[in-house]
């Protein structure tokens, strides 16, 4: 019978690391060993007969020939690398041995620098994140809608996730065990990625609709001519680019599928930019109304 293998999903925080080697090593004692470590995917092999003692390491490596070889005279078998710059290593379990074997790193300088390492990148991410979210805000106070309210909420979380992170990793020693630290990590994960996904969705149902009518002169008064219909796949704050010329007052309407003016504008000269108008789901045309020629644009965004 072939080998059995099994895979974890498990998603760890870098701030608290120690809760990974800690899975690993209860997964050795109960026969399970790593055979490729990740940030959210591990995968093992059943073997009872052996156990082991695991340990990660945070760094880029220009010369990993040299580096493995460093761990492995220490003892250290290297098992991978991920992406993201961590390194997993593991030796095997002799219980007449102190915890203190098992320790990668054996003096508080080289801790407090791998911290450091982490807790440098954690900073400018999650900075570059919160100016994002300043930047958005910027837009939401501008024009105001949904999905500009979720981009604001999603880099802002990220931001303040991030920055808690490296505030925790800079404390080297410090107790970083979090209770529920991975259910925390794996909701803030789900919430990130449904508000990416909810932004992107939500502002492609978005109308973006350019439309112009023009005559130098008509033969009679024009009554709410519609022109253009478009639809509105979810209730928000829409916005209006506006402009008007005719030598007599026009009038504008946009009208539900009710007829019902939910926006109106008379004026022979009209040029506007980014007007709200609230909409809910529904169909909606625009109207034009006037008595002479008359030159017309409009954006509905």
């Amino acid at each position: 019978m072939g080998a059995q293998y099994k895979n974890s999903c498990k998603i760890y925080s870098a701030w608290n690391y120690e809760k990974e080697i800690e899975d690993l090593n209860k997964a050795s004692a109960q026969g399970w060993q790593l055979v490729k470590g990740g940030c959210f995917h591990s995968r093992f092999v059943k073997n009872p007969g052996i156990q082991y003692r695991y340990q990660m390491d945070f760094r880029k490596i220009e010369d990993m020939g040299r580096y493995i070889e460093t761990f492995r005279e220490q003892g250290w078998e290297y098992i991978n690398s991920t992406f993201n710059g961590w390194h997993y290593f593991r030796k095997l379990y002799d219980p007449t041995l102190p915890e203190e074997a098992y320790e990668i790193f054996t003096d508080r300088e080289s801790l407090h620098e791998m911290n450091n390492r982490w807790a440098r990148i954690a900073l400018g991410i999650g900075i570059a994140l919160a100016l994002f979210a300043v930047l958005y805000c910027i837009k939401l106070i501008r024009q105001p809608n949904l999905p500009s309210l979720i981009q604001v909420l999603t880099f802002a979380i990220e931001s303040v996730v991030l920055l808690r992170g490296w505030s925790i990793m800079r404390k080297p020693g410090s107790n970083r065990s979090r209770h529920g630290d991975s259910l925390f990590l794996t909701i803030f994960f789900i919430v990130i990625l449904l508000g990416a996904f909810g932004s992107i969705a939500l502002s492609d149902l978005r109308p973006d609709l350019y439309t112009e009518q023009n005559a130098a002169s008509i033969d009679q008064p024009i009554v709410d001519n519609q022109w253009l219909e478009f639809k509105i796949h979810y209730p928000d704050r829409y916005y209006l680019d506006l402009d008007i010329e005719a030598p007599e007052p026009a009038t504008i309407k946009v009208m539900d599928a009710s007829g019902t003016a939910v926006y109106e504008v008379t004026e022979t000269s009209f040029h506007k930019q980014d007007l709200p108008v609230k909409l809910s789901r529904g169909t909606y045309k625009l109207s034009l109304s006037c008595t002479s020629g008359f030159d017309v644009k409009c954006k509905v965004q």
